[in-house]
């Protein structure tokens, strides 16, 4: 299935396209986009990115999206839980996701406006600088954790490891933050 999408890169540039083979577990994807009214395939490396918003119409809606003071939604909903995304470039959005995982590139939410352009957001948690869900703050900057200790062994390893390999003990943090 082709998505229409604008993938928005941590420097503010956006890429608008389309994409059929867009994966959160890669670390990259290509992009069908026109450039100079030529159409040209270009690969994004995910880390590289802000949020992969999926989208409408590619021309976008100039409202926005910034949270003024604080709105009361339901905590949970068929869309799945509340949550505030907070990026390290100051801009706030606002939506529901159904699974949170730290130890990944990112995660989807979809946008708590209906009738927004956004049909669903891929957030990327490098350029998060704290959600918060059920009143609590959740942390991230560039600094969060890269490396782990396993508790059993006391051996360091990278914070992407779900098991110790040295004597398998499941790591802390490993799991989702929550499922709805």
């Amino acid at each position: 299935m082709v998505n229409l999408v604008v993938a928005k890169k941590k420097d503010g540039k956006l890429i608008k396209g389309s994409v059929g083979n867009f994966l959160p577990n890669k670390l990259s994807f290509h992009i069908n986009t026109l450039i100079d009214k030529t159409e040209s395939i270009i690969e994004l490396k995910v880390e590289d990115l802000k949020a992969i918003f999926f989208v409408k119409r590619l021309e976008g809606d100039k409202t926005s999206h910034d949270v003024p003071e604080k709105i009361t939604l339901p905590k949970i909903h068929a869309m799945g839980k509340h949550i505030s995304v907070n990026f390290i470039d100051g801009e706030i959005i606002e939506g529901y996701t159904h699974s949170l995982h730290l130890d990944r590139a990112g995660f989807f939410m979809t946008p708590n406006d209906a009738t927004s352009n956004n049909i669903r957001i891929f957030v990327v948690l490098s350029s998060v600088a704290k959600i918060i869900a059920d009143d609590k703050e959740i942390i991230l900057s560039a600094e969060t954790e890269i490396k782990r200790t396993c508790k059993t062994c006391k051996k360091t390893m990278d914070k992407d490891w779900k098991y110790c390999p040295f004597d398998s003990t499941k790591m802390e943090n490993s799991e989702d933050i929550w499922n709805v």
